[in-house]
Parts: structure tokens; C-alpha cells; sequence
């Protein structure tokens, strides 16, 4: 067992939710990844209340995918994950998204179905899975590559310091105290956030994480 206090600082709760990405996805992977979800977990699909489905509608997916009106409606996926929520969003092909909610995990119980879930997902795809703040895909808080044998979950004092070797890549921001990292990445990315609130949701290769 891992030390429980070694990582709960990841789902201190802060008003954000927490993205677990598979980056540099293919319409192959999303495939295996739908094909997994309807075989193995319990979800709906859908958006309203009186019509979900209780499996994803791949052909739907990929009208999604290939949609540029804006107005096919969009469709998520809500996983059941033995009690805790994961969400499932089809925005791009090229990046695999789901996010939970951080006061969903009080120990090192709710943490093990997470990484299984994020351990599944990697040995399916043969393809690394991380966990990150919430629109920060570039920095991972947890990584798991089945495939190479990585399973790495940072404690607060590693996240400290990967982010001041970062710190170039935000100078503007460097001088906010904030104790806790988690509590400040949503101020540090305000901007970024803001300005690029009307442009076209880009996804971010794995070649562009701090680790």
C-alpha cells in the first residue's frame, strides 16, 4: 500500500475537477477505448435524462468528431466506477479526456479504483494515461504506461520541483505563494484560459509535458 499522505495533497478539494488524458490518440484508440467502456463498466451516453443509453453510440462518436456546424448536440459518457463518477468527453481525436471529481477520493480505496481504471485504459491502448489539474494536461500529477512498466504518482515536494524547472514557461506568474500547487494552477493558467476561451480546443502532445 502507498502512503495514503504522500498523495492525498492531489485531491485537496479546490473548486476543480482533475483530467486524466491519453495524449497522441488515434479514431483506433477511441475505438478500443469505447469497445472497453460498454463491455466492462457500467455508464450512460447521452445528455438529457430521457434519453441515455446504457452504451456509447461509436457511430454518434464520430459524427461528433467530424461535426463543423456546432450544432450536432454533444454527447458524454458517465462512468460508474464502483462509486465514483468519471466523465467521458469527445472533443477531440486526438486526445482521449475524462475527468473526476477530487472529493470523491478520501483515501488510498477511491485512489486504487482510479489508477486500475487509468491502468486498464494504458494496457488496452499500449499507451501512457495521466492525471492532472484540470485543463493541464502538460503537467501530470500521475502517470501509468503499462506498457513500459511506469506507474508514478508525485508527491507534493516532486510537483514543486518539476514546476520551478517549469517556471520559464510561466514567468509572469512565478511570484503567487501558494503553498499547495493544485491551489494555484488555476490562477497561473487564468489568463491563458481566457485568452484562448474563443479559439479552437487544441489538443497537447504528450511531447509538450514537464515529465
Amino acid at each position: 500500500m502507498r502512503n495514503w499522505k504522500d498523495i492525498e495533497w492531489i485531491f485537496e478539494k479546490d473548486g476543480a475537477l482533475r483530467d486524466i488524458y491519453v495524449q497522441n490518440a488515434t479514431i483506433s484508440d477511441w475505438k478500443k477505448v469505447v469497445d472497453l467502456l460498454n463491455s466492462d463498466y457500467k455508464l450512460t451516453f447521452g445528455v438529457y435524462e430521457d434519453n441515455l443509453t446504457d452504451k456509447i453510440d461509436f457511430g454518434y462518436v464520430k459524427t461528433m468528431f467530424a461535426d463543423e456546424t456546432g450544432e450536432l448536440e454533444t454527447k458524454s459518457a458517465t462512468i460508474d466506477l464502483d462509486g465514483i463518477v468519471v466523465k467521458c468527453y469527445f472533443f477531440l481525436i486526438d486526445q482521449i479526456e475524462f475527468d473526476i471529481n477530487p472529493s470523491e477520493i478520501h483515501s488510498e480505496l477511491e485512489l486504487k479504483k482510479v489508477t486500475d481504471f487509468m491502468k486498464t485504459m494504458s494496457a488496452e491502448l499500449g499507451k501512457q494515461i495521466t492525471l492532472c489539474g484540470e485543463n493541464q494536461p502538460e503537467f501530470p500529477l500521475i502517470k501509468i504506461d503499462s506498457k513500459n512498466g511506469i506507474e508514478k504518482i508525485l508527491t507534493e515536494k516532486d510537483a514543486k520541483s518539476l514546476w520551478k524547472k517549469s517556471d520559464q514557461k510561466v514567468s509572469g506568474f512565478t511570484k503567487l505563494k501558494s503553498t499547495i500547487i493544485m491551489k494555484y494552477f488555476p490562477k497561473l493558467f487564468e489568463k491563458k484560459i481566457l485568452e484562448s476561451a474563443n479559439k479552437e480546443y487544441k489538443s497537447t502532445p504528450k511531447e509538450k509535458n514537464v515529465w
